[in-house]
């Protein structure tokens, strides 16, 4: 099994051939609703292409990638 760093840095590869860019969210609030997880921008025009609130987790982010 792979760690999540791992499979993070996968992601950010298989992303960035794309001209994507993933960002996960610095947030330290515990109860927050955007604790860790993952938005996808666009690298040129700098827009948010999917998880507008930080809303993906890891498994998201690996789908999009692969498609």
């Amino acid at each position: 099994m792979q760690s999540v760093k791992t499979r993070e840095q996968r992601a950010r590869r298989k992303l960035s051939k794309d001209g994507l860019i993933l960002r996960k969210s610095r947030v330290r609030n515990w109860h927050g609703d955007d604790f860790g997880g993952y938005m996808i921008i666009e690298a040129r025009y700098n827009y948010i292409v999917a998880g507008e609130k930080f809303n993906l987790d890891l498994e998201d982010v690996e789908r999009y990638a692969d498609e």
